[in-house]
């Protein structure tokens, strides 16, 4: 159940890319002013990527060292994470992903499936569609050694002893999911199955548009393909919302490193702008 926890971390959250560069954009911010009497740090991540193309940098971990605690999204060391994972992943009443297709129809789909992850989709079959999506997502990174940026800033925080934290609980994060209904998930699998060459592709393209680090570019390209106003609403603008009061108290009681999906930085309502808004100074750190 460990990669499956991951994997559902991947699927909820990856949503993150960029263009161009120049002196002022960053996915490393410095969080300073409003009284602060040390800085917080917010880096935005892509949750993820091929090893070789994420490290952690010097001036990165000097960010993450000068804080007393490491927020996630999720607080990833929790114990209860998995089981609470198990429980509200699980489909309802007894059903599983099967019984929502005809029998021919879902033999042929769950052949192509296998075709392209190498696995059954009846091995989670207890388990939500966003479950084995999240299989697909993961054999769409073009390489198969893979690193999840936010987890190796984790594991050093935790070397350090800096308290590891999540900004919501994962019962928040798939209340969101369970919202979607199990017809759309399957179909969104069938989607992506059914082109999964073109999924490469733009994944391919994800991971490079994002190492441009352009947030506010990040943000516009994700509208561009195709992210829909419902999903903008509830996974990105509420859940940035709800974010802000809680990074403004843990940064008053200490100074804090905030590791988030890079999606959720740029944009009017991204992260960066609304902790402007609520009068504190955003720098970019070149790392």
């Amino acid at each position: 159940m460990m990669l499956q926890k991951k994997l559902l971390i991947i699927f909820l959250l990856l949503v993150k890319f960029s263009f161009s560069q120049n002196e002022t954009q960053s996915l490393l911010w410095k969080i300073s002013g409003k009284g602060l009497k040390e800085p917080s740090y917010v880096f935005g991540t892509f949750h993820m990527m091929c090893k070789d193309q994420f490290h952690i940098s010097q001036p990165m971990e000097d960010a993450l060292l000068s804080c007393k605690k490491y927020y996630g999204e999720l607080d990833m060391d929790d114990p209860k994470m998995q089981e609470n994972m198990k429980e509200f992943a699980k489909l309802k009443d007894g059903k599983t992903i099967d019984s929502y297709m005809e029998p021919k129809e879902f033999a042929a789909f769950d052949k192509k499936y296998q075709s392209v992850t190498g696995m059954s989709l009846m091995l989670f079959k207890e388990y939500k569609p966003f479950l084995g999506m999240s299989f697909l997502i993961l054999k769409s990174v073009p390489c198969s050694a893979t690193v999840q940026p936010e987890t190796e800033l984790m594991h050093l925080a935790q070397k350090k002893q800096i308290e590891v934290l999540g900004l919501e609980t994962m019962e928040q994060q798939l209340n969101l999911l369970n919202k979607e209904p199990i017809d759309s998930q399957l179909a969104a699998m069938h989607k992506m199955v059914n082109n999964f060459d073109s999924s490469k592709q733009v994944m391919s393209e994800m991971i490079q548009v994002y190492l441009k680090k352009d947030v506010n570019a990040l943000y516009q390209y994700m509208k561009e393909k195709g992210v829909n106003d419902n999903f903008e609403s509830n996974m990105l603008i509420k859940r940035n919302k709800n974010w802000i009061p809680k990074m403004m108290t843990a940064m008053k009681e200490n100074p804090s490193f905030f590791a988030v999906g890079a999606g959720h930085l740029g944009g009017k309502s991204g992260v960066l702008a609304l902790l402007r808004k609520k009068g504190y100074q955003l720098k970019p750190i070149n790392y």
